[in-house]
């Protein structure tokens, strides 16, 4: 459930952004991009009162086993680096959900 509300959120930030980070990966050569994850906080819409901010919703996920491993099976990984938070996914995972959110 909680993966589906981060979900929804990562789709809405790949309309506007995901061709043009998607152009940029494949030119380099890249396998795999990390997305910061303040990069989502504006495409956030409030799914519950429990987690009005994307924040909340991230920290509920990553104190989850079963929600972790349902971002793996889509192909996501949340991933920290001098205490921010990443979005890792492959290229082709990116190309991916870019085509499902019709861009």
């Amino acid at each position: 459930m909680l993966s589906e509300y981060f979900m929804e959120t990562f789709k809405r930030y790949l309309r506007k952004h995901g061709i043009r980070i998607l152009a940029i990966a494949k030119l380099t050569g890249q396998k795999k991009v990390k997305i910061k994850l303040k990069g989502l906080y504006r495409y956030y819409v409030e799914y519950s009162p429990n987690y009005p901010k994307l924040e909340q919703l991230v920290k509920a996920i990553i104190s989850s086993e079963k929600e972790k491993k349902l971002l793996g099976k889509i192909g996501l990984k949340l991933v920290r680096i001098n205490d921010e938070l990443y979005i890792e996914l492959s290229v082709s995972k990116l190309e991916e959900l870019i085509r499902e959110t019709g861009t």
